[in-house]
C-alpha cells in the first residue's frame, strides 16, 4: 500500500480532474472578495467622522455585494457544467433578505428610536452577516470578508484611533490571496510545462 495522499478534485466540464484551489471558480470568488474588502476599507475610511455619509455608503454596498454573490454563483454554475441555478437563486433570496432587514432598520429609524450613527452602524452590522452567510453556502472567501467587516465594526464602535489597524488587516488579507492566486497560477504553468 501506498503512503500517498490523495488530492482534493473537483469534476471539470471537460472531464479531467483539477486542484481545487487552482479551479477558476475559487479564483473568481477570491478576485470579487478582494473587490469586495477594498470596497469595505473605503467605507471604513469614510466612517470617520461622517456617518450620514457612511451610513449611505454601507446601504449602497448591499446590493453591490449582493449582485458580485449572485455573480459568483452564477459564474460557478457556468462553470461547472450544470444548469444548476438553485445555487444563483439562493443568492438573490440570501441578498433580498439582508436588503429587507435593512430596510426595516431604516423604518425603525426613521421613528427616531435609533440614532443615525447607530442606523450606520447596523447597517455595516448586517452587511458583515450577508458576507459571512455568503462564505457559508457560496465561498468560505466571503466568510474572511464578512470577519473582517465586523472587526471594523468592532474598530469603529470601541477605538476611532485604531482605525488604521483595520487597514493593516485588509491589506494582508488581500495580499494573502494574491499571493496565494500568484504560487497557484505558477504551478499550474509548470504542470503545464512538464507535459
Amino acid at each position: 500500500m501506498s503512503n500517498q495522499t490523495a488530492t482534493p478534485t473537483i469534476p471539470v466540464a471537460e472531464g479531467r480532474p483539477r486542484l481545487f484551489f487552482g479551479s477558476r471558480s475559487w479564483r473568481l470568488a477570491s478576485i470579487v472578495a478582494a473587490i469586495m474588502v477594498l470596497l469595505a476599507l473605503l467605507g471604513v475610511a469614510f466612517t470617520d467622522g461622517r456617518y450620514d455619509f457612511a451610513r449611505t455608503y454601507w446601504i449602497a454596498l448591499v446590493p453591490v455585494f449582493g449582485l458580485l454573490c449572485v455573480g459568483t454563483a452564477y459564474a460557478r454554475t457556468r462553470h461547472e457544467g450544470g444548469l444548476r441555478m438553485h445555487a444563483v437563486f439562493r443568492q438573490v433570496l440570501h441578498w433580498v433578505g439582508i436588503g429587507i432587514a435593512l430596510w426595516l432598520d431604516l423604518l425603525i429609524r426613521s421613528t427616531g428610536e435609533e440614532t443615525a450613527q447607530a442606523a450606520g452602524l447596523n447597517a455595516v452590522l448586517l452587511l458583515a452577516l450577508g458576507c459571512f452567510l455568503a462564505g457559508v453556502h457560496l465561498d468560505w472567501v466571503f466568510a474572511i470578508v464578512g470577519v473582517l467587516i465586523v472587526l471594523a465594526l468592532v474598530l469603529v464602535a470601541k477605538a476611532d484611533q485604531y482605525l488604521w489597524v483595520i487597514f493593516v488587516v485588509g491589506g494582508l488579507a488581500i495580499a494573502l490571496m494574491a499571493a496565494l492566486w500568484w504560487q497557484l497560477r505558477s504551478k499550474k504553468s509548470v504542470v503545464a510545462v512538464a507535459k
